[in-house]
């Protein structure tokens, strides 16, 4: 598997009016100031935020588009709908008005556009860049602490990412999004009682939303704490009839119960739910890695079509690509490699024929340079995928996110565990994240080939009791396939 990168792009001529920067309270506050024309827009526009903030998206998504409409001129709010986006298309239209339009307002808001389109032609680096930027000269404004947290969080500086966290805490304490944002940090540092009491401030801030009940659910979930874990969904799905996502994690905690029947039907329930196509498709997917939980892969793949065919009808192509990436990935650990190479085309073909981001692009190039290498592997044509590993250091070496080097050496990992050279394995191990379960999974074959059985079944353990916790975004589909395909095989060799 490969790591997921952000893959979250002017034209259009400027309105001769005179744009008003409307300060929000700037002025007392220290706040970015937002740029439009109309009063009314602000108004509409600054709902629409706290509807987003609070994981509202759709009901967002109409109030962004309706401040537009009030002012076609404003920048943030294109910026802000295209966060809300249902498609790369979507996004990428809505970004280049922003973009387009960034020369005509405050310098945050240009920035906070700038880093954007950075993110989106995978230069996560220079949006690390501007974002500091953005807080040093807003340093009061808890919004640009918060998303500077997140590009500490993409670059694996969680301190950092927690320190930005609690400063748009102490900026202002009934803030509730990085509560929700410091209990993920938390939680995913392991530190679960830090992440716990974030979860009930959270809770305690906005207690009639869905997400806070979800996000508790999720750490619960990380646990082992199911049945909890199972209520807090509930409440969260009760709270917010949309929420398919906490339904759908109703049924995972049932699958780590070993209730598979129980949890497909739960996620069956969540199909209904969902608002739109998106998530279906996501729906389908965790039905079919059900069944790689229950060990049983061939159904996986014969489930797996649902997903490919409303993903291809509803017109999701970055998430059709990655679910032809990962079936690739998943026939190939099969010894089915004829079928990986179609489910590698098939990837190709709807990456050729769609209009992605150039992170997206590069993603998918490194992909298929990936699923090479590791199909070469399985024939044991370990020249040609070495060859291949060195073009996909190459490719990440060229690009602007040193971090992706792991990606190499997990290749080279796996390369060598097919090969039997588990010391050369191990060196290649040691350098990619420690905080994926399937990264872990491999480790713990590896140290078995050496003799350290010890060292192996502590790893088999904690992969088996990991309980991963599942987003409902594109960058979480390769990571959700890998714990599935791991799960069952770490308890098999401790013997569950």
């Amino acid at each position: 598997m490969i790591k997921y990168i952000n893959m979250n792009r002017a034209a259009g001529a400027l309105s001769a009016a005179i744009l008003v920067i409307l300060m929000a309270g700037c002025a007392a506050t220290g706040e970015i100031p937002i740029t439009t024309s109309s009063e009314e827009a602000r108004a509409v526009f600054l709902e629409a935020r706290q509807l987003a903030e609070n994981l509202r998206p759709t009901e967002a998504r109409a109030l962004f588009d309706q401040a537009i409409a009030k002012d076609p001129d404003f920048a943030m709010a294109y910026l802000a709908r295209a966060a809300a986006a249902t498609s790369n298309k979507d996004f990428q239209e809505h970004l280049s008005r922003a973009v387009a339009l960034a020369p005509n307002v405050s310098e945050g808001e240009r920035l906070l556009i700038e880093a954007q389109q950075a993110l989106a032609e995978n230069k996560p680096l220079k949006a690390l860049e501007l974002r500091e930027k953005l807080v040093a000269k807003y340093p009061n404004d808890k919004r640009a602490h918060n998303v500077l947290a997140f590009s500490y969080t993409g670059q694996d500086e969680d301190d950092k990412a927690i320190a930005e966290f609690e400063k748009a805490v102490a900026i202002d304490p009934d803030f509730a999004p990085p509560y929700n944002n410091l209990g993920y940090a938390y939680l995913a540092n392991g530190d679960y009682e830090q992440a716990e009491e974030a979860f009930k401030n959270y809770i305690r801030l906005i207690p009639d939303e869905a997400n806070p009940y979800d996000s508790m659910a999720d750490l619960l979930t990380r646990m082992g704490r199911h049945e909890e874990a199972i209520e807090h969904f509930k409440k969260s799905a009760e709270l917010n009839p949309t929420f398919g996502f906490s339904q759908r994690k109703i049924g995972l905690n049932q699958i780590y119960l070993g209730q598979y029947d129980e949890g497909r039907e739960s996620i069956r329930q969540a199909i209904e739910m969902e608002p739109g196509p998106f998530g279906k498709v996501v729906d389908l997917e965790a039905i079919a890695f059900s069944y790689l939980f229950e060990g049983q892969p061939q159904q996986t793949l014969a489930e797996i079509g649902k997903a490919v065919e409303l993903a291809a009808e509803a017109n999701l192509p970055v998430r059709l690509a990655l679910i032809h990436a990962g079936i690739c990935y998943l026939h190939a650990e099969l010894g089915n490699l004829a079928e990986a190479e179609q489910s590698l085309a098939a990837c190709k073909e709807v990456v050729a024929g769609a209009e992605f981001t150039p992170a997206a692009m590069d993603f998918f190039a490194d992909q298929a340079l990936f699923n090479e290498a590791f199909i070469a592997a399985k024939r044991q044509d370990f020249e040609t995928a070495l060859a291949k590993a060195d073009e996909l250091k190459a490719s990440i070496e060229a690009g602007a996110d040193p971090e992706e080097i792991e990606v190499y050496h997990l290749l080279l990992g796996l390369i060598y565990l097919e090969k039997g050279e588990y010391t050369q394995a191990l060196e290649h191990l040691a350098e990619v994240d420690q905080d994926d379960p399937f990264n872990v999974y491999q480790v713990a074959r590896a140290e078995s080939g050496t003799g350290n059985q010890e060292k192996a079944n502590e790893l088999y353990q904690k992969v088996a009791r990991w309980n991963e916790v599942q987003s409902h975004s594109n960058n979480d589909l390769i990571r959700a396939l890998g714990y599935a395909l791991v799960r069952p095989k770490a308890l098999a060799a401790i013997g569950e």
